[in-house]
C-alpha cells in the first residue's frame, strides 16, 4: 500500500469503522454516584449499593472486613451497576470503624452524593452525641443527617 493510500485508510476508513461499531475514540462519559448502604446488626455488617465494577466493590467489602474479625461480612453491593460506589472504601471503613468504635449493634447509614443518613439505637444522649461527632469526623465532607433513639 502506498503512502497517500495509507494516509486515506488511517484517516477516514478506520474511524468510521470504529465509529460504526461504537469503538470511535470520545470523551468518557462521567460515571455518576450512586449509593452505598451499610447496616450493623448484632454481629453481622451488610453492604448494599452499586460499584461501577467488581473491582470496586471488593475494595469496599475488603476495607470493612479489614476493620472487625468479629462481625460477618455480607456484600450485595450490586457491581456494574453504572454507578460509582459514592466515597472511597477509606471513607466508607472510617464511617463504619466510628459506628463499632461505639459499641452500636444497631445502626443504618445510606452515603449519598455528599450525604449521609444515619440512624441508630444507642444506650443514651451521651453516646448519641459521641457518635454524632464521630460520624461527622470520619466523614467530615459529607453531611451527616441522624435519626438516633436513646434505649436508656
Amino acid at each position: 500500500m502506498q503512502l497517500p493510500q495509507r494516509v486515506v485508510v488511517g484517516a477516514f476508513v478506520v474511524p468510521a469503522v470504529l465509529a460504526s461499531v461504537g469503538l470511535a475514540a470520545r470523551p468518557t462519559p462521567a460515571v455518576p454516584p450512586g449509593q452505598l448502604l451499610f447496616a450493623v446488626r448484632a454481629s453481622e455488617i451488610v453492604l448494599a449499593g452499586t460499584a461501577v465494577s467488581a473491582g470496586e466493590r471488593q475494595e469496599v467489602v475488603d476495607a470493612v472486613r479489614a476493620l472487625t474479625d468479629a462481625h460477618r461480612i455480607t456484600d450485595v453491593i450490586t457491581p456494574d451497576a453504572g454507578e460509582h460506589v459514592p466515597v472511597s472504601p477509606a471513607v466508607a471503613a472510617s464511617l463504619l470503624a466510628a459506628v463499632l468504635d461505639h459499641d452500636v449493634t444497631d445502626f443504618t447509614g445510606v452515603v449519598r452524593v455528599g450525604h449521609l443518613t444515619a440512624s441508630a439505637r444507642v444506650a443514651d444522649p451521651e453516646r448519641a452525641g459521641s457518635l454524632s461527632d464521630a460520624l461527622r469526623s470520619a466523614a467530615p465532607g459529607l453531611r451527616v443527617d441522624e435519626d438516633f433513639t436513646t434505649t436508656g
